[in-house]
């Protein structure tokens, strides 16, 4: 069976990779967790499957991406008017950042980090699905 390993700063967890495992969980620990450092997952005889950190992937390693949308706002000007409640006023920009690139508007950048989001769920999906069709077998 395979195993996810999720290594933290001080500790490492080991999760079986079966039917119950969910990637939504694991996207929400890489995205907001600041002691988490990579997620790999191994097989039976601690063969390197996938991993998120780029260095260790390799022939036949698969590297897995996980993006996230950030909002950027740059002030452009501001404006002070006393009689006015509240009385500076802003003019903003926003930009959404998506894996070092920028979008310009939110649905396209949801839209792209969705799309590379969905491959890295598959991808993580078609490890769990070998390894539990391959032991149905024997």
């Amino acid at each position: 069976m395979n195993i996810g390993i999720i290594t933290y700063k001080k500790y490492e967890e080991r999760v079986l990779l079966g039917e119950h495992f969910k990637t939504a969980d694991l996207f929400r620990i890489i995205w907001n967790d600041p002691d988490y450092v990579k997620f790999q997952i191994v097989d039976e005889s601690e063969t390197l499957l996938l991993s998120t950190h780029y260095p260790e992937t390799g022939e036949n390693v698969a590297f897995l991406k996980v993006v996230q949308v950030k909002r950027e706002v740059e002030i452009l000007r501001t404006t002070y008017n006393a009689y006015y409640t509240p009385q500076l006023t802003y003019k903003t920009k926003v930009l959404w950042k998506v894996d070092g690139g920028t979008c310009q508007s939110k649905k396209e950048a949801h839209d792209y980090a969705g799309h590379i989001n969905s491959k890295a769920k598959l991808l993580i999906e078609k490890l769990v699905q070998l390894n539990n069709s391959s032991h149905t077998k024997t």
